[in-house]
């Protein structure tokens, strides 16, 4: 009796998804479908073994941001599996993120046979190239259906899409063809699981020709920096495998100490805050003018650049020799131009430059870099004391004031996430040394606010208690990610700064808008009640009406251990007011009190 497709297609599931565990996927996400259904089946059986963690979402954009949480926050590749159709084109904001900010995410996508296509069926599109553009890495079975693939090809197929989502950090796509009958009955499922093979499956040779090499490395010429020369250091966010930042952390160590230059360094640099000559209030030194008075030095730049404008307009000047070192991503990361890159990590680049580095010259020639740390750092010490002043008088909740108060407030253990737009900015102006307290997340990669509530809880899953701060429009904007709080593994405390709609674009310089309404195309208010919606989720709440509330708010939050949400509320207009005057007063009180570089 022939053997029905729909057991050969259940047996081939599991085996691509026992080979996928076998080499170190551990999260699957798992979205409903019918042409899915064999994956399904199979993620299903081996959840139930305990040989993977099965997490389910009715949305696959929501599904594809959790699991980009998880890669963020492992370091280790998740797997989303879709149907077919527009299940797939979902896909793609998740996908532009995880290619632009390196993380490890495969795509498992079911789909039509080749019989099907280009004839009007259902469901039936191209698919196959909705995320080729962002992706590290494109494969597919064979195009007649699953069941026909051999286990050469199921080991090449699965092998080097690992490989290739794993070697550079990025989203890799596998399209599926899955012919009809799709579903096995209980007795194929039962024969497959007690251990069948088609006959022949296991007598296939694989040759190691079948598996190939994802990248070699090109050989690079390595650029110099004159250590004992004027310089500093600026680090973007971390963009290298999560196992690398420990390697990095300790170059950066090493390099300060033998040059003495200054650092300023993102939130999201995975810098640690008791690094040596780390300047906290950086941000504002920019926007102060204080830098233009530096006209001759090396910028060693790590990672892709960080968004302030300031400190983008400061580079672009002449009189600057930079080199840009990236972690293993050979794009060009350069937006400002002018820059050398090495693609082959800073911890590399060190380890090679101290074997090269001629003898150490008379340690006065050193001087003039610590000179410079020492002043930016007293500088540093000013604005510490003016923020604190300035912004704590009155107790009154603006988003500056969270952003230096939060991370006081917040355990040191616990990490943060935050999200595209104000909260981002804000901390990397007035949060000064809490920023480096303890580890922050964010995803500057297409800098969107795209799925921001669901990759808080993918990194929740992994890392446990942890806290995103959003604002209202980002978290209403995906919505369904409160939908994983059926997961007992996500514990996630929501800091929402309600400013009614997109109040970052108060800060834009728009002059007075001829025709049109200002608040409805920028701020774009919504009259959904925050509250209300976490609490049609079986969620708790907590509003805050001041800064002196804030502390036993987040003593309540974590005094529980499911995700809640805390919300407060500031006027965008005047916390925009409230910035433009800190930074008039920051140029006031340095000109009065220090004068200009050497």
């Amino acid at each position: 009796m022939a053997i029905s497709i729909a057991r050969y297609n259940f047996f081939i599931s599991l085996e691509l998804l026992k080979t996928l565990v076998a080499k170190g996927v551990k999260y699957f996400v798992l979205c409903p479908g019918s042409r899915s259904g064999p994956l399904a089946l199979a993620a299903a059986s081996l959840s139930k073994r305990k040989e993977l963690t099965l997490i389910t979402s009715i949305d696959e954009r929501s599904a594809s941001f959790l699991a980009l949480g998880i890669s963020a926050a492992s370091g280790q590749v998740s797997c989303v599996i879709t149907t077919s159709g527009s299940a797939v084109a979902n896909l793609l904001p998740a996908a532009v993120e995880a290619d632009r900010s390196c993380h490890p995410l495969l795509f498992l996508t079911a789909d039509r046979p080749l019989r099907l296509k280009e004839c009007g069926a259902n469901q039936a599109v191209n698919q196959q190239d909705f995320l080729r553009s962002v992706c590290r890495h494109f494969d597919e079975s064979p195009k007649e259906g699953i069941h026909l693939i051999s286990r050469a090809r199921l080991t090449s197929l699965i092998g080097k899409s690992f490989e290739m989502a794993s070697e550079i950090p990025g989203p890799v796509h596998i399209n599926l063809a899955y012919e009809e009958p799709l579903h096995p009955c209980e007795i194929d499922q039962k024969t497959v699981l007690e251990g069948w093979f088609p006959e022949g499956f296991l007598k296939e040779k694989i040759t190691s020709d079948e598996i190939e090499n994802v990248k070699n490395f090109q050989s690079l010429k390595l650029p110099k920096l004159d250590p004992f020369s004027l310089g500093i250091i600026i680090i973007g966010p971390w963009r290298g495998k999560a196992k690398q930042l420990f390697s990095f952390r300790d170059a950066l160590k090493k390099w300060q100490e033998l040059t003495g230059w200054p650092i300023i360094a993102d939130p999201l640099s995975g810098v640690e805050n008791d690094q040596e000559g780390l300047i906290n209030h950086w941000d504002l030194l920019f926007s102060t003018g204080l830098f233009e008075e530096i006209k001759e030095i090396q910028v060693l730049r790590l990672g892709p650049i960080s968004p302030s404008k300031e400190l983008q307009t400061w580079l672009k000047k002449p009189g600057k020799v930079q080199l840009l070192i990236t972690e293993g991503d050979y794009r060009n990361l350069d937006p400002i131009g002018g820059s050398t890159q090495f693609s082959a990590g800073f911890s590399d680049w060190v380890d090679k430059m101290v074997e090269v580095i001629p003898q150490k010259p008379a340690i006065d020639q050193k001087i003039i870099s610590q000179k410079l740390t020492k002043k930016l750092i007293k500088y540093d010490l000013i604005i510490h004391n003016l923020l604190d002043k300035r912004l704590f008088k009155d107790g009154l909740i603006t988003e500056p004031a969270l952003a230096r108060l939060l991370p006081r407030l917040l355990p040191t253990s616990i990490p943060v996430m935050l999200a595209s737009s104000s909260p981002i900015r804000d901390w990397l102006s007035y949060s000064g040394e809490g920023a480096f307290l303890r580890r922050c997340f964010g995803f500057r990669g297409a800098s969107g606010i795209d799925g921001t509530l669901s990759i808080g809880m993918g990194l929740s899953i992994v890392m446990g208690r942890m806290v995103l701060i959003t604002g209202d429009l980002a978290l209403l904007h995906d919505t369904n990610g409160w939908l994983f709080s059926k997961d007992k593994n996500t514990s996630l405390i929501v800091i929402m700064i309600d400013n009614g709609g997109g109040g970052i674009f108060n800060q834009l310089n728009i002059d007075r808008i001829q025709e049109g309404d200002f608040e409805e195309i920028f701020l774009m208010p919504q009259q959904v009640c925050h509250l209300t919606l976490v609490k049609a989720y079986g969620l708790k709440y907590k509003q805050v009406a001041c800064l002196n509330d804030l502390e036993q708010a987040i003593e309540w939050s974590f005094s529980l251990s499911t995700n809640v949400l805390i919300r407060v509320c500031t006027n965008s207009f005047e916390d925009h007011t409230l910035r433009v005057s800190l930074s008039d007063d920051l140029k006031k009180t340095l000109s009065e009190n220090l004068s200009n570089f050497e």
